[in-house]
């Protein structure tokens, strides 16, 4: 219950009071911990209906100073809801007695000047509670029915059947489809006895005889306020995916709800009729008289009706209005499938406007998370043999080199015990709100949830679909957040790191990042231009192959003037001379005898140098920087020089003659890659030396946020995607501009949800990073299927590891 001071002065100044008087109420001062300083303080009381208003004073005009001083309204002190307590006696002092409430709420102690006083107080607060209310008005019917064998007050009894004001289904099983639905409506309805349009609302009784003797309550409407021509939103169902009985009869009882509250109505009539009578009118619509009480004119109630598509073989014969909510089209991606029907009115009389409204829960919920936990398991296994694979360091490098391993092994111990928890999960296809704070199951996100709303115009047959998946907020709550969000614990981690040496606020990891994207991204390039070659050498004409070695040529010196970097190479120096500082304390540790053997064990240079780069990883020095660029190069001159080579040799020859030169190619921009990799990688684990701690908390809880944000988008858009399958248009747009997907939050920017903000920000932020690809397949196996991109994040929160992951979704052949 929310008021103000204001209000409640107003409600107790309106009319008379019930009671009103002076009682000494019990009082403790702030701050005061004793019982021996409690004291009774004089209070002005004022009962009104269930509400006891305690005042400093009375108030009265006689305590203005001068007659033409104004009338100063008095506030209450405060009010007692008298609702779940009690009025004892208590014999602290003399004429005493307390009000008890239910539960652990504090107990009110007051005190009169005399027995008889205390009486009438108790007698009338006792009076003034709608309980006590309640019980005297059931006795009052109980002996009214005991003479006169009717019950005085026809209605039904919400609160025994449980029913409630708000809209419900019809079906006792919420995931089966009715047969036959109805909306209702009432035309000219009587005002109520004060001459107001009254309150309506429907109940509705079934009965199957002869099979059935008694009426059954089916379901109701909702309750539409102050109007004799009331339209009621919700349609209700019949019959289920079996069929429907034509000879069900159906009663339709009209109420005046007088309080919503309370529940107490008015019954003003009621009409009756079977569902043949439906199936056999015109269009499915009756327009029915309702029978009152008294002999008078009650109004009219419009039914209107319409099958569902194959439902019965008896509907099937009946030239009746069909339609299908199309459920099936959600059952691929979602299950636990709630439908509600409503039917509204246009400003146009002749249109009418069926909503079909479902609620679903995501079969992705737990999937999605489970493919991301195995990527990033492989991805930090990856990570530990990159590590391994630099060598030995120096002392001031060998512990952050071991500080990066424990960090990786933890994570990988960690995310495996998750993916076990969650793949062994058994319940609902969601996680609910009472597992937010649940650390097994923090990958997944939370209430992932479809609200579809279909839209039907009956006048000219469309249709329109308007979806939002509804989900919690992308958050790692189970982590809390002391040390605030994702955003203040990136801009922490940011502070430490160096500059890049330029008067740009770019520090030496975010180059890092640009750098090993746009190699990547080169490196895809040749690599793909490599295989084309190879087809159009199989299946083509010279003039192809030309164009394409150009583009080859061409991609080829973007990757080598790429490599051209500062930062990389600073970064294969600073490793070098590592490196060189290692093989300088072992020379001096070991004797002549070993330092052959120990010359052998650190490095591969001499006997075991390849250009090809097949012993890279075992250690990036083996090669100088500027030699793997110059191979590179060289490699594809000759294979454009090869290329044109061939215009006067046998076609059936092409693809032998170049298939050598492409494979060298292709090895040497790996051999470039993969060192650009390593040193990245190097210089990753300098700048993040002695802050595993705080990198192992981001990437936990970074992981985590991102997982629930890409559970959605997934979510969301593989139901775009196969609800529009068939549209030309969308298909085009989705192919040549994308899908813009946007996302609400309603979170405030207090507490806790000011981090819960600062998670979300940067979740939908990564998802810049996720790449759909869709491919045709006659039947659809498998659901999407997730996989690791090549590319960095880098900016205000950037991060050393592969962020971009690529959706594979397959959709039905239907799609052009």
């Amino acid at each position: 219950m929310r008021f103000n001071s204001k209000e409640l002065t107003h409600i107790v100044e309106q009319g008379v009071v019930d009671k009103e008087g002076i009682l000494s109420m019990k009082y403790k001062p702030e701050g005061r911990i004793f019982k021996k300083e409690e004291t009774y303080i004089t209070r002005h009381c004022k009962l009104k209906g269930n509400l006891l208003f305690y005042y400093k004073n009375k108030e009265s005009k006689n305590n203005r100073k001068s007659s033409s001083a104004p009338y100063l309204r008095t506030e209450p002190l405060g009010v007692l809801v008298l609702e779940r307590c009690t009025i004892e006696l208590d014999d602290e002092i003399d004429n005493a007695f307390i009000i008890v409430f239910e539960g652990d709420e504090p107990t009110y102690h007051f005190a009169t000047r005399t027995e008889t006083e205390r009486d009438e107080w108790i007698q009338a607060l006792h009076l003034s509670s709608y309980e006590c209310l309640k019980m005297q008005l059931q006795s009052l019917r109980e002996q009214i029915q005991a003479k006169t064998g009717r019950d005085p007050v026809s209605q039904p009894p919400p609160t025994e059947t449980g029913m409630a004001f708000e809209t419900q289904s019809g079906n006792a099983n919420t995931n089966d489809e009715p047969a036959m639905e109805i909306c209702l409506a009432c035309e000219d309805l009587p005002n109520d006895s004060s001459a107001n349009p009254p309150n309506p609302f429907i109940v509705i009784y079934t009965i199957n005889p002869p099979q059935q003797q008694t009426w059954v309550q089916h379901s109701h409407t909702e309750v539409v306020e102050k109007t004799n021509s009331p339209q009621f939103l919700k349609t209700i169902g019949f019959g289920d995916s079996t069929g429907i009985d034509t000879n069900t009869r159906i009663k339709l009882t009209v109420y005046h709800v007088k309080e919503r509250m309370t529940g107490t109505m008015s019954q003003m009539g009621q009409v009756i009729f079977t569902v043949q009578d439906v199936l056999t009118s015109h269009q499915m619509e009756l327009a029915l008289p309702l029978q009152g009480p008294d002999p008078v004119d009650c109004g009219t109630v419009k039914v209107m009706a319409w099958a569902d598509d194959c439902k019965n073989d008896k509907l099937k014969k009946s030239p009746c209005r069909r339609r299908s909510k199309r459920v099936d089209t959600l059952r691929p991606l979602y299950r636990g499938i709630i439908t509600r029907t409503f039917r509204f009115d246009t400003s146009d009389g002749r249109v009418k406007l069926l909503v079909h409204e479902y609620m679903a829960e995501a079969k992705l919920a737990f999937d999605i998370p489970l493919q991301l936990i195995k990527l990033w398991i492989d991805e930090e296994k990856s990570m530990i043999d990159q590590i391994k694979n630099l060598g030995q360091m120096s002392t001031r490098c060998q512990h952050a080199c071991q500080e990066a391993t424990e960090h990786c092994t933890s994570i990988v111990m960690l995310y495996e015990q998750h993916y076990h928890l969650i793949s062994s999960f058994k319940g609902p296809s969601f996680k609910p709100s009472i597992k937010k704070g649940d650390k097994d199951l923090e990958f997944a996100p939370l209430n992932l949830h479809l609200q579809r709303m279909t839209v039907i115009n009956e006048l000219n047959d469309t249709t329109s679909w308007y979806d939002i998946v509804t989900v919690g907020a992308f958050t790692a709550y189970a982590q809390k957040y002391k040390h605030g969000g994702l955003m203040k614990l990136l801009q922490h981690q940011k502070e430490f790191y160096s500059a890049d040496g330029t008067l740009s606020k770019n520090t030496k990891l975010d180059k890092a990042c640009q750098l090993i994207n746009s190699i990547y991204k080169l490196n895809v390039k040749v690599n793909n231009d490599c295989q084309r070659l190879c087809d159009i050498a199989s299946n083509g004409l010279f003039s192809e192959m030309k164009s394409i070695a150009e583009h080859i040529t061409e991609h080829v010196k973007e990757l080598v003037n790429a490599c051209d970097n500062k930062l990389l190479q600073g970064s294969e120096e600073l490793y070098n001379a590592v490196r060189e500082e290692v093989l300088y304390q072992k020379t001096l540790e070991m004797s002549k005898n070993e330092l052959t053997e120990s010359f052998t064990d650190l490095d591969m240079e001499s006997s075991t140098e390849n250009l090809s780069g097949t012993n890279f990883k075992k250690n990036p020095s083996m090669e100088p920087w500027e030699l793997s660029r110059v191979n590179t190069e060289a490699a594809c001159v000759c294979l454009t020089s090869l290329v044109e080579s061939l215009e006067s040799v046998d076609r059936t020859k092409w693809l032998n003659s170049i298939s050598q030169d492409v494979a060298k190619l292709k090895n040497f921009v790996a051999v470039l890659h993969n060192k650009a990799v390593s040193f990245m990688t190097f210089l990753n684990i300098m700048e993040n030396k002695g802050h595993s701690k705080l990198n192992y908390t981001i990437k936990y809880r970074r992981d985590v946020c991102f997982s629930h944000a890409v559970t959605a988008l997934v979510t969301g858009f593989m139901t775009k995607l196969t609800t529009h399958t068939t549209d030309t248009h969308f298909l085009n747009q989705l192919c040549q501009v994308g899908m813009l997907v946007q996302f609400e939050g309603l979170l405030s920017c207090h507490s806790d949800e000011n981090g819960m903000i600062e998670d979300m920000i940067v979740a939908v932020d990564d998802l810049s990073q996720v790449v759909f690809k869709v491919k045709v397949e006659e039947q659809i196996d498998e659901g999407p299927v997730l996989s690791l991109h090549g590319k960095l994040k880098y900016g205000s929160q950037s991060r050393f590891s592969k962020t971009w992951f690529n959706c594979y979704c397959a959709s039905e052949g239907r799609v052009v």
